[in-house]
């Protein structure tokens, strides 16, 4: 073999050093840079040349650039981002809530039920004491304030969870579009070359489908090409270079919903801070949203039927104390309408929400969703009112199976929670007519009510249910900050665990560069020693 063959051995040093020095640099320039993966020059043999004395070698080739990627850990990784996504939003929203029911701080309802409850107990110890009545009536407006006021903190939360919903799905649409823009470029990279990696443009996706995890549950498939398929709610969000934008509109109750290609995904959405929110969102309305509206139409619904039957200072009988409770409707029907929804007996009210289902032939049913049970049933004629519970519907219009109604006595039980007397005379105290102004049988009764077990309330006192609704709001925000802080620390330990495979350590790319340098040095002196050997040859 020529001395010209020591020079190529020479040079293939000098290169594949050079390749390893600048894979080496690139690692120490990129150690604080977040999601990048470290990388790796891979040596191999280069192909030998035949000779009179058999093959000999041709240097060094450099094979590719590694990127130091445990698929396994990464999968970890980023299944724990979309739990700590989830866990996160709870947390902060279920924490809003728990601040509305904060009575330790003074805020809440507790003080004002009581003080209410207390005046009707001071007022059957004098029951013509003009001034006490008048201190009722404000005990009355300050708790109908109060309920109002905590109604609306709530309805406030749901509506920024809305918002924020409707924020994400742009975000998510954004992300999805730059990973189709990636797929693009590393399929346009390493098409048809199997040494070409395009490696920074894979950390770069990496970085954006981790992002993408936090806010959505999402699956990951990559084809042969390098293009990356990202699915949510059982669709392709991103397909090669082609994105599925996320819609986010609102349903019939004006929650925000979210679809891909026209199909609900909503209901899929498992983990990632989008699903936090919507879990927040029902567990709200579910729970402390929905207990402060049952627990305000109770006290409605008790203190007017003992008020009804009671007399006033100036002799009236029949008087409602607070506004009666009214009937809330939503229609999930194309060719029929509510056209009225009344109570007809107040003392019959269960206090529970229906669903009138219309099934084949116009055949109707009437569950309660509490107990789910049906309460009433028949064939549906346009303008006849269906009877439950206390409660008359009349629906007009054409109806068709699968169609259905919605009936509630609490939607609007804080909404439409006022005190209808203005005249403190009114106040009905008092049991016979005859035995004014000194009556308080009926002020004992109504005060009575402090500690009486309602049935609507599950047999708890009103103070009792309150303090249930207080203990659940303050249980579900204990809950989400105990998942968020152990979802955090498991985050980091994976993070740990990801760091040990694809971080930089300097110390180590350190002793790489001596390594790499000192090999550059050696190829470089081989070709000196090449050409002085040429030289001498030249000079024979």
């Amino acid at each position: 073999m020529s001395l010209l063959n020591l020079l190529n051995i020479g040079k293939s040093a000098i290169f594949a050093s050079q390749a390893a020095l600048n894979v080496t640099g690139h690692n120490i320039a990129n150690v604080n840079t977040p999601g990048y993966t470290r990388q790796e020059v891979i040596l191999e043999i280069a192909t030998p040349g035949a000779s009179a004395g058999g093959y000999l070698g041709r240097g060094v080739t450099v094979s590719t650039v590694e990127r130091r990627y445990d698929r396994f850990v990464e999968g970890q990784l980023l299944g724990q981002e979309q739990n700590l996504g989830k866990s996160t939003a709870m947390y902060e929203v279920l924490g809003r809530v728990e601040q509305v029911f904060n009575d330790a701080s003074g805020v809440g309802l507790s003080e004002d039920l009581d003080a209410f409850l207390n005046s009707w107990q001071a007022l059957a110890a004098d029951a013509g004491d003009t001034a006490q009545r008048t201190v009722l009536l404000s005990n009355a407006n300050s708790l109908v304030s109060t309920a109002k006021q905590m109604e609306t903190s709530l309805l406030e939360t749901i509506g920024e969870v809305n918002k924020e919903i409707g924020d994400i799905a742009g975000k998510i649409n954004g992300l999805a579009t730059d990973i189709a823009r990636l797929n693009e470029r590393i399929v346009e990279i390493e098409a048809g070359d199997s040494t070409a990696t395009a490696n920074d443009l894979r950390d770069k996706r990496d970085s954006l489908v981790t992002e993408l995890s936090t806010l959505v549950q999402t699956r990951t498939l990559e084809d042969g090409n390098g293009s990356l398929t990202v699915i949510v709610g059982m669709r392709n969000l991103v397909e090669g270079q082609r994105v599925n934008p996320m819609t986010a509109s609102r349903d019939a109750s004006g929650n925000m919903g979210l679809s891909i290609d026209g199909v609900d995904i909503t209901s899929r959405i498992e983990k990632g801070r989008l699903s936090g929110l919507l879990e927040s969102r029902a567990e709200i309305e579910s729970g402390p949203l929905m207990d402060l509206r049952r627990l305000v139409a109770a006290l409605t619904k008790e203190m007017n039927l003992l008020h009804n039957g009671g007399v006033g200072l100036d002799g009236t009988t029949g008087n409602d104390f607070f506004a009666a409770l009214s009937l809330s409707t939503t229609d999930a029907s194309a060719g029929a309408d509510v056209s009225s929804a009344t109570v007809t007996d107040p003392s019959a009210l269960t206090l529970s929400e229906y669903d009138v289902a219309i099934g084949t032939g116009g055949a109707y049913t009437v569950t309660n969703r509490d107990t789910g049970a049906a309460v009433a049933s028949g064939t549906f004629s346009s303008g006849d009112p269906i009877a439950f519970d206390g409660i008359s519907v009349t629906l007009t219009g054409t109806v068709a199976a699968g169609d259905s109604f919605t009936v509630s006595p609490l939607a609007g039980a804080v909404s439409n929670f006022a005190v209808s007397l203005t005249d403190a005379r009114k106040i009905a105290a008092a049991s016979d007519v005859s035995a004014l102004p000194g009556d308080n049988t009926n002020a004992l009764r109504i005060a009575g009510l402090a500690d009486t077990a309602v049935s609507s309330l599950g047999d708890a006192t009103f103070s009792g249910y309150y303090g249930g609704i207080v203990t659940k709001a303050g249980s579900l925000a204990m809950d989400a900050s105990d998942l968020q802080e152990f979802d955090e620390n498991l985050r980091a330990e994976l993070g740990n665990r990801r760091d040990s495979v694809s971080g930089v350590s300097l110390d180590e790319e350190a002793a790489n560069l001596i390594q790499y340098q000192r090999a550059f040095e050696a190829g470089a002196r081989m070709i000196r020693i090449t050409d002085e050997l040429l030289e001498t040859v030249l000079a024979l």
